[in-house]
């Protein structure tokens, strides 16, 4: 990786050819950057580009604009997309002796789903027909681009041989740079490789258009999938040597610590910590007007998405079929993993025949498969969708999602995607809007209405618990928590404001709704009485459940139903340990102890045997569960009282 230092700004604004075979594409790169794009020797020989071609040239004598040059065979279609994913304006070229073709067509609908906005449209080969066939082409190309970004693009006739027309086509050019915006460059740093080989004596070299941020000279970068970490030793752009590659640019790599065998086209070299490979993306989809029939549910397709294609099965949510010309939400399930970024474009084409059917932007990455027909979900997908562009609605998305639970800024920056960096303005209108507060030590950031919700559907949890089990005082404390997807601190408080509304009724480890539960009949009575009376009986030294069952001439689930109304009444109680002791057994094994500890002062764990007639497979978990309960002190095996 050889070059020198840039003499010129780079203005990160790419413009991508698009158009079919043999029309010219790669030879208006070679006239208008001074280098043909083709770079295989496979394809000089054919005189066909069958992958990506770069190269830049000179805008008013100071910036340099980047160029990719695509091929245009249905066959290499995948690699069209590679190319397009990072264009800011199109090329569009359009053979004046042949109009029109299927490719033409499939080039402007792939470039409208990854929502590129200007373009120039530029007939070649002007220099082999006559003026009246070129006015044909004209007619046939307003008739193809109508209804889409193109439908206001210039028409510039050249030739790439002659060069005529080229002043005509560098003022289009030009008038459509000025009109785009160079890509905002304050995001994550992500880039799609889409080259990868060796440098002698320098390693690896990714090349790509990174989609968003910037990466410097000595930055630690993490290539996915794979998590290979790297540092960045090396920058070049357009051929010069530079401190820092911006969104928006085509740019090459030097990379320490990077095994360049390991790293294909499709893989991503990001900052790390932020972005993650994943099988499952939820997306928004726009089927094409021109589909010719519904995508059915777990349809398989294949995703183009930065520079990879994968095999993916549409997980349609709310709905067996869409239509073409129709819109939804919809989960992908995808065979190999993928960094997939929130709001990315991406191109769905049937494998066979091998056609663009669709495509739209990628909402986030998921755990798993989405459950379907849930309204719930649907909704949060929606507002997700509006949301891709908007960072400070991601913000509030994520915190509204984190629930009671909250969303520190470590959780945040993984949510939304969006540097650590342009966060804390973000917090700050969120703060200020009355509708979010920070809570705990972290200062994690709850929606005010997040403690309502969880306290809502404790109540619906357990009220759909006792319809199914009326026998039963209540849900063990565990259970509810894992329900609610709460951590402890939050379960907590939401319990507390609950029993304090007399909404729920805490029932020794269990959770019961007032009125609600115990509802036994006569059998489950007699068999709740048979258990207590064993337990009473065995006093310091349990049965299993196992033993219980078998005793009281019961099924283990029949019994262990006995057993949990009884822990739920307080007449027995199960000890962290996991064994179960009758009420009147704890209260006499902690009566013992401290009149024991009141005499002796302090024991070690064999000499309470002295007072609690067990052994130690019971004895032990006794202590603990008394050290627990804030009765005694263990220091070092030495048990005293504690005051």
């Amino acid at each position: 990786m050889t070059g020198t230092s840039a003499p010129v700004e780079i203005r990160n604004v790419v413009i991508g050819t698009a158009g079919h075979i043999n029309h010219g594409k790669s030879s208006l790169v070679e006239a208008l950057t001074g280098a043909h794009p083709d770079r295989l020797i496979e394809e000089k020989d054919r005189r066909m580009t069958t992958d990506l071609g770069f190269g830049n040239f000179l805008y008013q004598g100071k910036y340099r604009i980047g160029m990719i040059d695509v091929p245009g065979h249905e066959k290499f279609v995948k690699n069209m997309v590679a190319g397009a994913t990072g264009v800011d304006i199109v090329l569009l070229v359009v053979a004046a002796n042949d109009g029109v073709m299927l490719q033409t067509r499939e080039h402007i609908e792939i470039l409208g789903l990854l929502g590129v906005k200007r373009g120039v449209i530029a007939i070649n080969k002007i220099d082999l027909v006559d003026s009246d066939t070129v006015e044909l082409a004209k007619e046939d190309i307003r008739d193809a681009v109508r209804g889409t970004f193109l439908e206001s693009a210039q028409i510039v006739g050249v030739s790439a041989i002659t060069r005529a027309g080229f002043d005509d086509l560098m003022k289009a050019l030009g008038d459509a740079i000025e009109k785009t915006a160079p890509k905002d460059t304050s995001g994550v740093f992500r880039m799609p490789v889409q080259r990868v080989f060796s440098a002698t004596g320098q390693g690896a070299v990714l090349t790509g258009i990174p989609v968003s941020g910037r990466v410097k000279i000595g930055d630690n970068v993490v290539v996915l999938p794979g998590d290979q970490r790297g540092k960045v030793r090396g920058i070049q752009a357009y051929h010069m040597t530079l401190e820092e590659a911006r969104a928006g640019h085509s740019t090459a790599l030097n990379l320490a610590g990077i095994d360049h065998a390991k790293v294909h086209r499709g893989a991503t070299v990001a900052t790390p910590g932020i972005f993650a490979p994943t099988n499952f993306v939820s997306v928004h989809l726009q089927l094409l007007p021109s589909c010719e029939k519904p995508i059915k549910h777990r349809e398989d397709v294949k995703f183009h998405v930065g520079t990879s294609e994968i095999v993916a099965y549409v997980h349609l949510l709310d709905r067996s079929a869409l239509n073409p010309g129709e819109s939804c939400e919809c989960e992908l399930l995808l065979e190999d993993p993928v960094v997939a970024g929130i709001g990315d474009r991406y191109i769905l084409r049937r494998p066979s025949p091998a056609v663009t059917i669709g495509g739209g932007r990628v909402i986030r990455r998921e755990a798993d498969r989405l459950p379907r027909n849930d309204e719930d979900l649907l909704r949060a997908l929606r507002a997700w969708t509006q949301a891709v562009d908007d960072p400070f609605k991601r913000v509030e998305l994520a915190v509204i999602e984190a629930g009671p639970a909250g969303a520190d800024k470590a959780r945040l920056v993984q949510a939304t995607e969006l540097a650590p960096e342009a966060l804390p303005s973000l917090i700050e209108r969120l703060l200020a809007g009355g509708e979010v507060i920070e809570f705990g030590p972290s200062r994690a950031l709850v929606h005010k209405d997040a403690r309502s919700r969880a306290r809502r559907k404790l109540v619906e949890v357990l009220a759909s618990f006792h319809a199914e089990k009326p026998a039963l005082l209540g849900l063990k404390s565990a259970s509810v928590q894992q329900k609610l997807g709460l951590d402890g601190r939050s379960f907590a408080a939401i319990v507390e404001e609950a029993v304090a509304a007399k909404e729920v009724e805490p029932r020794g480890d269990l959770i019961g709704l007032p009125g609600q539960g115990g509802k036994l009949s006569d059998e489950e009575k007699k068999v709740v009485e048979k258990i207590a009376a064993q337990l009473e009986a065995a006093m310091l030294n349990p049965p299993t459940l196992k033993e219980l069952a078998q005793a009281a001439g019961q099924k283990e689930d029949a019994t262990q139903t006995a057993i949990d109304y009884l822990v739920g009444s307080g007449r027995a109680r199960v000890l962290p340990s996991g064994v179960l002791f009758g009420a009147k057994a704890l209260q006499f094994a902690r009566d013992e102890v401290i009149k024991f500890l009141k005499t002796k002062g302090e024991a070690a764990a064999k000499d309470f045997k002295e007072v609690l007639p067990t052994s130690r497979k019971f004895l032990i978990p006794l202590l603990e569960w008394l050290d627990l309960e804030g009765v005694t002190r263990n220091l070092n095996g030495v048990r005293t009282l504690k005051q």
